[in-house]
């Protein structure tokens, strides 16, 4: 068997049939390689960006005011008044609705409640670093004081605020959020108005 015949010229003349490797390829390469990961890095700089902004504000819920009324046909309404506070300069808040529940058990368990009637219109928008004043109502009805309140005599009363909302960046709304806590404890009964903070319940 015959051997391949070399091109004419030797050895010499074969390197000018050799394809010459293309001018640039690794430089191109590496400009793919870092265009990609540049392109990466900002998408996910763009979903941080978006995850921030449009991250729920953190409402401040509290109770300043909390007194009873006696009222004809030996009735008694329990007042109270709700401070939402949305420390937020970005975020507007729109509350979709909003239950507050009053109890006179101080325990973990929540036996005996009453649900209150919100007499602040909801839905409610509310602007950014605001707080916003809701009031609700609880009217006891005769027979019904003395096993609710003690005669007059209990001091330990708890509230529970449940509300379903959303907030607003620029254009973009957030979905909605359920936010429940528990405000106490209150006395209804005391010389002057009383006042309790909230916590996440």
């Amino acid at each position: 068997m015959s051997s391949p015949r070399a091109p004419p010229g030797g050895i010499e003349e074969a390197k000018h049939y050799m394809s010459p490797p293309a001018p640039g390829g690794g430089i191109e390469a590496k400009h793919y390689i870092l265009a990609a990961l540049a392109v990466t890095l900002i998408a996910a700089a763009v979903v941080t960006v978006v995850f921030v902004v449009l991250s729920p504000a953190r409402i401040v819920f509290s109770i300043t005011e909390a007194r009873h009324e006696q009222l004809p046909g030996n009735k008694v309404q329990l007042n109270l008044t709700i401070a939402a506070k949305n420390p937020s300069r970005r975020a507007t808040v729109w509350y979709r609705s909003m239950y507050v529940d009053v109890s006179n058990n101080t325990g973990p368990l929540w036996t005996h409640w009453l649900r209150a009637n919100v007499t602040t219109p909801v839905p409610l928008d509310q602007p950014t670093r605001n707080e916003t004043k809701i009031n609700a109502t609880v009217a006891l009805v005769a027979g019904a004081p003395e096993d609710f309140t003690g005669n007059g005599t209990s001091h330990g009363f708890r509230v529970m605020i449940t509300t379903v909302a959303r907030f607003k960046v620029g254009v973009s709304w957030t979905r909605l959020y359920d936010i429940k806590v528990a405000c106490g404890p209150l006395d209804f009964f005391a010389n002057q108005s009383s006042k309790a903070g909230c916590k996440d319940a």
